[in-house]
């Protein structure tokens, strides 16, 4: 009798445990705005990051928990990222060849799917932290910016004696604005994300969302730009040609302020 009662004793401990082990909720939602600062990280030494700019971002969150303190986070993020780059580049206008200094301002648009693994505490008085680990894949939807070109050096037909490149004396910037630059943009962005923050809970399952999260990617933002090889500035030159032979590779990244609210 003992025996069987210490038994049950059991078996209805291990149950409640369990129960408690369950008693957690499974799946969240909520939906997030994000101000950005993004930048572009050149891959080589003959193109030059002009500084950051000012971007911003929304999305919808989703965690989907397999414990009470772990979850698998996703959801679908539309990020404006981009930044400013200069690199010496061939054009021509109005039937001149010209080697141009282009200063590019770009913002590009992205819909990404995130997939991190999220840590979260338990609630401390009403707020729980966590911080979060994954990766990113982003399809580009969009990519608009403006160029400015200042001419360096054309390209002189008028000596047929002597003709070639010469330096511009009086170097002209010339403005393009709002400038379709799709084209010029790898259509994917894959990218590394951390972050971590603090939720604040009002009712139930309803909290509100404060994070900060480093968005690094590692493809090559551009595709099929040749710029010209550079030394101090200037255009590196061959047999009288310029070395056009580099390639444009640089990465963009972002830090990110994610307020939001979850349900």
């Amino acid at each position: 009798m003992k025996k069987t009662l210490s038994v049950l004793i059991a078996i209805m401990a291990f149950t409640q445990l369990s129960t408690a082990q369950e008693d957690f909720t499974k799946f969240r939602m909520g939906f997030k705005v994000s101000p950005n600062i993004s930048w572009f990280q050149p891959q080589d030494k003959h193109f030059t990051s002009e500084g950051s700019v000012l971007r911003f971002g929304f999305g919808l969150n989703a965690d989907i928990f397999f414990a009470q303190n772990y979850a698998i986070g996703t959801g679908v993020n539309v990020i404006r990222n981009g930044g400013i780059i200069s690199y010496l580049e061939v054009t021509n206008s109005q039937g001149t060849d010209y080697i141009v200094r282009r200063e590019r301002s770009m913002s590009n648009q992205y819909v990404e799917v995130p997939l991190t693994f999220k840590l979260r505490t338990n609630e401390i008085g009403y707020m729980t932290y966590w911080g979060q680990f994954g990766f990113g894949l982003g399809v580009n939807i969009n990519a608009r910016g403006d160029n400015e070109d200042e001419l360096m050096y054309f390209y002189d037909e008028s000596d047929p004696m002597d003709p070639g490149w010469k330096t511009v004396d009086d170097r002209v910037v010339q403005l393009e604005e709002d400038v379709n630059f799709s084209d010029d943009v790898q259509l994917f962005r894959m990218s590394m994300i951390i972050g971590g923050g603090i939720e604040y809970n009002l009712s139930g399952s309803t909290s509100i969302l404060v994070g900060v999260t480093y968005n690094n990617g590692f493809t090559n933002a551009f595709k099929d730009i040749d710029v010209i090889r550079t030394e101090n500035g200037e255009a590196v030159f061959e047999s009288g040609q310029p070395r056009d032979d580099v390639r444009l590779r640089t990465i963009s990244n972002f830090i990110e302020l994610n307020l939001g609210i979850l349900f």
